[in-house]
This record gives C-alpha cells, sequence and structure tokens, in this order.
C-alpha cells in the first residue's frame, strides 16, 4: 500500500514544483505542507485541518482528494498503536438468570441463618438463667407441687418429695405415710411415728397396731445433699416377711400396772413379736445428747433449746444426757405414744430403751432400763 506521503510528494516533484511556490499558490504554510508529505501530524491543530489542506493540496496536485484522503486514513489507521485488548475478540459476559436467582436465594438463606442464631442465643440465655430442677444419670426429675397416691397394687414404686403424701387402705381405714424429707435420709411421718430410712435399707412396719407386718419400705435411690431430687422409694404390702424377732434376754415380764418404782426397767408396752419403734427428743434447754441404735450407730452432739431429734430403731436405742430433765422423749410403736420422764433436773442419765422377751409367754416387752 503507497503512502499518501509519498503520493504527495512525487506528484509534486513531477510537476518540478518547489515547496515555497506551493506553499504560496496554495496558501497553506510550508511546514504545514512538509507535515503532510513526512507525515508528521503531530503539527496541525487537529484532524479536520489534517483532511482539509490534504483535501485542497491534492487538487492543487492534480489527484483526486478522495483518494486520498482515504489513503490517508488508511494509512493512520496502520500506523495508529493498537490496544492488545482491542486486537483480543472480547466476549461478552451475560450472567444467566439464574444465577440472580441463586444468589438472592444465598442472601436469603444468610439472612435467615444469622436470624435464627440470634433468637437461639437468646432463647438459650433465657434457659440458662431460668431455675433448673436437678437430674438424675437416668430420669428427669421435675417436681412442682405434692403428689398424693393411694396404694392400690401389691408394688408401689415411685420418687416421692417432700409433702407428698401414700395412703394404705387397712381394714376399712386410711393410713397415712407423708414425706418430710428426702435428705440426707427419708423421714416418712406416719400413724406410728416418725419413720427414717437410709439409702439401701428397708423397713418394715406395723400400721394398724395389729402385731402384724402391713408394709415393707425400701430407699433404692436418694441424694445425700440435695433434697429437691426426691427420693426412689419401693412400698410393698405383700410377699415379704415380718422382720425376724431381735435376739432379746429373756426375762419374765412383770404386770405393767402392779409395778414396783424400784424395778430396774419399766415396761411400756408388750406385743407378740418385736417391731421397730421410733423416738422423739425435744430438748428444753442445752444439753449434751448422745444415742447408740441397735449396738450399732451412734451419734453424739449438742442441742439448744427447741432442738428436736429422731432416732429409729428395729431392737433398741440407748442414751445418754448431760441433764437429764432438758430433754421431752416420746416412743412411738405399734401405733402408740408414749411420753417418758427420765430424771430429775441437773442429773446425768444413762438409759436403755430396747425389747425383752418373756420365755414363758413369748411375748415381748419394750422396756425402759437404767444402765449402770
Amino acid at each position: 500500500m503507497q503512502d499518501i506521503g509519498n503520493v504527495l510528494e512525487k506528484a509534486r516533484n513531477e510537476k518540478q514544483i518547489g515547496l515555497e511556490q506551493a506553499s504560496r499558490e496554495t496558501n497553506i504554510a510550508r511546514r504545514y505542507l512538509e507535515a503532510l508529505e513526512t507525515g508528521m501530524y503531530e503539527v496541525f491543530p487537529g484532524e479536520p485541518y489534517i483532511i482539509g489542506f490534504l483535501r485542497n493540496y491534492a487538487e492543487y496536485l492534480g489527484l483526486n482528494p478522495n483518494e486520498c484522503v482515504a489513503l490517508y486514513k488508511q494509512t493512520k489507521i496502520q500506523e495508529t498503536a493498537v490496544p492488545p485488548e482491542k486486537l483480543i475478540p472480547q466476549r461478552q459476559f451475560t450472567v444467566p438468570r439464574g444465577v440472580f436467582i441463586g444468589a438472592g436465594i444465598l442472601v436469603f438463606l444468610i439472612a435467615l441463618f444469622f436470624i435464627a442464631k440470634i433468637v437461639i442465643s437468646k432463647i438459650g440465655t433465657a434457659i440458662k438463667d431460668r431455675p433448673v430442677q436437678p437430674t438424675g444419670q437416668t430420669e428427669i426429675i421435675e417436681k412442682k407441687e405434692n403428689a398424693s397416691y393411694t396404694l392400690s397394687q401389691e408394688v408401689f414404686e415411685k420418687r416421692l418429695f417432700k409433702g407428698d403424701v401414700v395412703m394404705l387402705p387397712l381394714g376399712g381405714k386410711e393410713y397415712q405415710l407423708k414425706v418430710e424429707k428426702t435428705a440426707p435420709e427419708l423421714y416418712l411421718a406416719t400413724d406410728i411415728g416418725t419413720q427414717i430410712i437410709a439409702l439401701g435399707q428397708s423397713l418394715v412396719l406395723d400400721l394398724n397396731g395389729d402385731v402384724t407386718a402391713d408394709v415393707k419400705i425400701s430407699v433404692e435411690d436418694i441424694d445425700t445433699s440435695d433434697e429437691s431430687k426426691g427420693a426412689l422409694v419401693e412400698i410393698l404390702t405383700t410377699g415379704f416377711s415380718e422382720p425376724v424377732s431381735p435376739e432379746v434376754p429373756a426375762i419374765k415380764i412383770p404386770d405393767q400396772v402392779a409395778q414396783p418404782e424400784t424395778a430396774k426397767y419399766k415396761v411400756l408396752f408388750d406385743a407378740g413379736s418385736a417391731y421397730p419403734v421410733t423416738l422423739n427428743a425435744t430438748f428444753r434447754s442445752y444439753c449434751l445428747f448422745r444415742y447408740e441404735q441397735d449396738r450399732a450407730n451412734r451419734d453424739e452432739r449438742y442441742y439448744q433449746k427447741s432442738e428436736q431429734l429422731t432416732v429409729q430403731a428395729n431392737n433398741g436405742i440407748r442414751i445418754w444426757a448431760s441433764n437429764g430433765n432438758a430433754v421431752k422423749m416420746q416412743i412411738i410403736a405399734g401405733g402408740k405414744t408414749i411420753d417418758i420422764e427420765v430424771s430429775r433436773p441437773g442429773e446425768v442419765i444413762v438409759k436403755d430403751l430396747k425389747w425383752i422377751k418373756d420365755d414363758e409367754s413369748g411375748r415381748y416387752a419394750f422396756v425402759v432400763m437404767d444402765v449402770d
């Protein structure tokens, strides 16, 4: 392809026209004519000047102005540096409509996740701040209000809480077992006194005083430090043996009414068999008190005025008090409650409250006996 500058210069030389002459005759400054022939287009104020001067100069030299302008444009295009991105075919990227829909769903799910997280966090805080009922290892323990049960089956098993009541129908009468405490041991208020049962222990009771065992109560689970967890209790009304009578010394039991004041013991009551008894002690004033249950369990401490103590035993209880008159005691057994006055003011006492057996009649008596 011919260069437009060469075409112009060749035509001028063929006509033997110098640049000065051409400048005078075309009224175009020499420097612009030289620029058209040499391709120094930067000297022109703008593209219209180049096109205008080129047309006039081409006509002056006898050339076709339109062809010269076209040749100039082709030359200009070739000489102009093309940006790399213009040389590479550009592919129009159109985002599919589904992408916008998917992005919208994703934004919605993310927002929903954070909202759910905030809600769950608030719920968790509320649950954490709310008092929670203690739970056992294998069961949920929840206690809202006192419950009342009536034994209608041979085996009764429930978790009982303080204030719960179990009613036992016997011979047309109902006998009440009321839970007083469930820690550290189970305390049951009954018609024959408060009964205390520790974890893993069982107790057989004669509630109606007919010298026949009526119920067997066992504590299967209890938290000795947390009363709110209650106690898992099993109560049997049949299918158990009466407690074996304790080994008590054989002794002739004198008639209770005619018993002299000088006797070494005092008969409180008698029965066909020995059964558990309960000692209730109420302290009138400051006293050091010691007791021993069934020759095994022993405890001792100082008691203040108005304090109370309940001790239960199968065979007997030995008591020791620094001031016998400072404590008032009751024995509850077989449906009977008997007050015991043990001594004069300021007197130290040591006494046995226990069952003894009459070999002749085979009956048992519960007595108060001085210990030397």
